[in-house]
């Protein structure tokens, strides 16, 4: 029977064993906060906590309330994807066509698969932004979400400055070999704005006691020097946006297809040579990656990251900061506020 007990308990230690080697080997090839000094220097959040599409787990994507919500729950980036009408408006939207996140079938039957380039602003103002979101997500429908319009930059911009918290822009150029010349556009408006060029503005310091009445975080990115980061799947938009705003700190994104294709070291190489940052998807955010962007001077966020378990372990692997659709959980847990009043924020922002 004793003998039965030894065997039974080296079975359980060879898997316990194996699981604190593969951790201990894990922290040293790429250590927790790895990129913390990065980040410093850069003055860029840790970890920094970036509302994809505004927090649109709980609101139509890229709309007001969404990035409302971001905004009051403590979100120290408003990530947005920019595109330009066929009359020349930067607008706020992801697709490649208003399909999935609008009525454009019945307000332009035929045309809803065409190109978000080929309306002009005017058109897309017509569009129902929102109501897609509460019959997909009838759980979190809200009436007030119906009629939502497309947002301009320039909106994006209010309502960043619009709130107690001053949160950053993180800015996708999209598709832009679709837009030729997208980028000195979208500088231009930051310029014009004050958000890129000169120094950094002073907006009023956020009202801790507004904060703490919903349990989120004080946040004002907006007074530092990383106020904007751009980012892009694509290289030469990157290279063009160091030459047009080169204090601007610049993330290239990469998909598992772009990994595949060109290999994680050349992408690191690449990065280092235009940007400060790399943005992976969450399903290239191992150690083994992460290390070798650290120690090529870059800091790591990753995309897309929801859930519990996904925040503890990234972080666990190294990652500087998160894309994420709930940037309310995302505070919470990554200890930079809560617990949070969610249903407060909503009344808050009146919705």
């Amino acid at each position: 029977m004793k003998k039965l007990l030894r065997i039974l308990g080296l079975i359980v230690l060879i898997p316990v064993g194996l699981l604190f080697l593969l951790i201990v080997v894990m922290s040293i090839i790429s250590p927790p906060r790895g990129g913390k000094k990065t980040a410093a220097a850069l003055q860029v959040p840790y970890p920094a906590v970036v509302a994809h599409r505004g927090l649109s787990g709980l609101a139509p994507e890229a709309t007001l309330p969404a990035y409302l919500l971001a905004r009051e729950c403590g979100a120290d980036y408003l990530e947005a994807d920019l595109q330009r009408t066929a009359d020349g408006v930067i607008i706020v939207f992801h697709d490649d066509t208003p399909a999935r996140t609008t009525n454009a079938a019945r307000v332009f039957p035929g045309r809803e698969n065409d190109p978000i380039g080929s309306f002009t602003y005017a058109e897309l103002t017509e569009l129902d932004a929102g109501s897609w979101f509460n019959e997909a997500f009838p759980e979190l429908a809200r009436a007030a979400y119906a009629g939502l319009k497309i947002l301009t930059l320039d909106e994006l911009i209010d309502i960043a400055e619009g709130g107690n918290n001053n949160p950053g822009l993180y800015l996708e150029t999209k598709a832009p070999s679709s837009y030729p010349g997208i980028e000195a556009q979208i500088v231009e408006i930051l310029r014009a704005r004050g958000w890129i060029g000169g120094p950094a503005p002073k907006p009023a310091p956020p009202d801790p006691s507004l904060n703490a009445a919903v349990g989120a975080p004080s946040v004002n990115v907006a007074a530092t020097p990383a106020r904007v980061i751009f980012q892009s799947f694509d290289p030469a938009s990157v290279a063009r946006l160091k030459e047009l705003a080169p204090d601007a700190p610049r993330v290239l994104l990469v998909s598992q297809e772009i990994a595949a294709e060109k290999g994680w070291a050349a992408l690191v190489e690449q990065a280092a040579a235009t940007a400060q940052g790399i943005g992976p998807v969450g399903y290239l955010g191992w150690p083994w990656n992460i290390g070798p962007a650290h120690r090529a001077g870059l800091v790591v966020h990753v995309y897309t990251i929801n859930e519990s378990w996904q925040f503890k372990l990234l972080s666990r692997f190294g990652s500087d900061g998160f894309f994420t659709d709930r940037s309310d959980r995302a505070v919470e847990l990554l200890g930079r506020g809560g617990p949070l009043d969610v249903g407060a924020v909503f009344r808050r922002i009146g919705y």
